[in-house]
């Protein structure tokens, strides 16, 4: 799953409008952001069965970006501590391409909506990519701002505070089954065909007894 993420964020690099407006822009019905660009660069596509929709766009080399995700059935979170390892493994290990950097990250909250964000800092303390992730029913919705020569972000903050989220009554973030009704759903074929010998088995069982019985009498 971090490949697919990644991926993602190397498809913000490829904006190219600057504006020094910013604009309003939806990822969802229930999700607004803004960007500093009155026509943002698009990419929706299909990879491996996960559908991905990106919005972004460029201001003083810096990227800014709201992507969406469908999440499989299989992978929501069943409890709080799913969700959060669902968020690590949203956002990739990015320190890795940013040397003498360091990452912290830290649960927020929006709405009501829990999330997670993360910020990569380099020695001098400058903020060279920022993310925030939440997950609202069965969609992944990320956040970024990305340094593309290595300077501080400086409006992340203002692009970060006009995220619009829906409140948590309206939808769900703990939406998965649990481990043993996971398990059960990968092998409901053979549990049935198991079931269904169990039954026969025992079918005849009662006939043999019924007859031994019936012979008795």
């Amino acid at each position: 799953m971090k490949n697919i993420y990644w991926i993602l964020i190397l498809i913000s690099f490829q904006s190219f409008a600057q504006n020094g407006q910013w604009f309003d822009f939806e990822l969802d019905k229930n999700v607004r952001f803004k960007l500093p660009a009155e026509n943002a660069n698009l990419f929706d596509s299909e990879q491996d069965g996960i559908k991905m929709y990106e919005l972004s766009a460029e201001k003083n080399d810096i990227v800014y970006s709201g992507n969406k995700m469908l999440i499989d059935e299989q992978s929501l979170p069943n409890s709080k501590k799913e969700l959060i390892s669902l968020y690590e493994e949203a956002v990739p290990n990015i320190s890795k391409s940013y040397p003498n950097t360091s990452v912290s990250k830290k649960e927020i909250n929006k709405n009501g909506l829990i999330g997670q964000k993360l910020t990569l800092t380099d020695s001098s303390g400058n903020r060279l990519y920022e993310s925030e992730v939440y997950l609202m029913n069965n969609q992944l919705f990320l956040f970024n701002c990305i340094s593309k020569n290595d300077t501080g972000i400086t409006d992340s903050d203002y692009f970060f505070n006009h995220i619009s989220l829906p409140k948590i009554s309206e939808i769900k973030q703990i939406t998965g089954k649990s481990d043993f009704w996971k398990l059960i759903s990968d092998f409901k074929t053979e549990l049935l065909i198991l079931l269904g010998i169990v039954g026969l088995i025992v079918g005849i069982t009662l006939i043999r007894k019924k007859n031994y019985l019936q012979q008795r009498l």
